[in-house]
């Protein structure tokens, strides 16, 4: 609903825009309920006459009196040429959230009863979860409604924001030039265009969330040429990115290069024959394994036959050590001839490459 001047004023100018921060308000809105909330528990505390929820009206009722009384004294006062004042309405002014939350403090500790004050409830466990329970039942119980708590936001705010920082200020003799303005008024709200993304939020803070809205679509971090939104990003690049960099397949046999993953067929064409050669050498080594094996194992049946081990080793520990010895030795027979398979499909594409 419109906001109308009042019809003493001496202009024509009836209509104001009057748009306030979303943000700003939606802040203040929760110190409100906040603040009802402490002052309602404070002051029933100990008493088994009285609830929060049986104060909670009359407390609403004070409370906006009491802020609304203390915003237009400050505001008068400094009018009035106190300096003291005009400075307290100028930071009042920038920082309104900050003055709102010093007055309902004030508000909170006037109501207090006495047994909260020397039993210790203030500093208690107990009293932030009944606080927070009773803030939870008058939403549930609409309390103090929504509406009734932004108009009383937006008042306080339009009183003390004389820089017109967090609310348009702009007002129109006619009504359509008001409606004109409102759909430029950089305090509209608007929805984020973002696919996926439900923020709505006033104009001015556009460009604020748009830079860390988690739905945008940016480009890869890791230069590939995809787009991928900003939640989804650290995901993309550690996982399917075509420029996530990965290990050579021929890193277990020597290949410690690491490249974009997107480029693997390049890598493995153009070094095909350092991996020939790698391989060639980890069948070497691997030969030589073998070898080693086997002059252990002639060693092992030696002393056995000439009975060197009698004594330091009981039978059972030595079948047991051979039956190892040979199952190592069968692995690595595996292996070779897994490897020699790999050099024969390698020699058999090297050679079709050069053909």
């Amino acid at each position: 609903m419109d906001k109308l001047m009042s019809t003493a004023d001496k202009d024509d100018y009836n209509f104001r825009c009057n748009l306030c921060d979303t943000e700003v308000v939606h802040s203040m809105t929760e110190l409100l309920l906040r603040g009802l909330a402490t002052a309602s528990v404070d002051n029933t505390i100990g008493d088994i006459f009285k609830s929060p929820s049986s104060v909670a009206v009359g407390v609403k009722t004070e409370l906006e009196g009491y802020l609304f009384l203390r915003t237009e004294t400050l505001v008068r006062e400094s009018v009035n040429g106190g300096e003291d004042h005009l400075d307290q309405l100028m930071k009042a002014s920038t920082r309104p959230t900050e003055f709102l939350s010093d007055l309902i403090d004030d508000f909170v500790a006037s109501k207090r009863n006495l047994l909260s004050h020397v039993s210790g409830f203030l500093l208690s466990e107990s009293r932030l979860n009944k606080i927070k329970d009773f803030m939870q039942k008058m939403e549930t119980e609409n309390i103090w409604a929504l509406d009734g708590r932004k108009a009383t936001a937006e008042t306080i705010l339009e009183t003390i924001d004389m820089k017109c920082i967090f609310h348009c200020p702009e007002k129109f003799a006619e009504q359509d030039k008001l409606v004109d303005h409102r759909s430029q008024c950089k305090f509209r709200v608007v929805n984020c265009k973002n696919d996926g993304c439900l923020a709505s939020f006033s104009a001015i803070h556009i460009d604020e969330h748009d830079s860390i809205c988690p739905f945008k679509a940016l480009p890869c971090e890791q230069l590939c040429q995809q787009h991928v939104m900003r939640c989804e990003m650290d995901k993309h690049c550690a996982t399917v990115c075509p420029m996530k960099l990965t290990n050579c397949p021929f890193y277990h046999v020597g290949c410690e290069t690491a490249f974009p993953q997107g480029t693997l067929d390049k890598h493995c064409s153009k070094l095909l024959q350092t991996h020939l050669l790698y391989v060639l050498q980890a069948t070497t080594r691997r030969d030589a394994s073998v070898n080693d094996m086997n002059q252990r194992l002639q060693h092992l049946e030696k002393a056995q036959s000439l009975n060197e081990l009698s004594g330091a080793l009981e039978v059972k520990s030595l079948t047991l050590t051979i039956k190892e010895q040979e199952a190592k030795i069968k692995k690595l027979e595996r292996d070779i001839k897994m490897q020699e398979a790999k050099m024969k499909k390698l020699e058999n594409e090297f050679r079709s490459g050069k053909a």
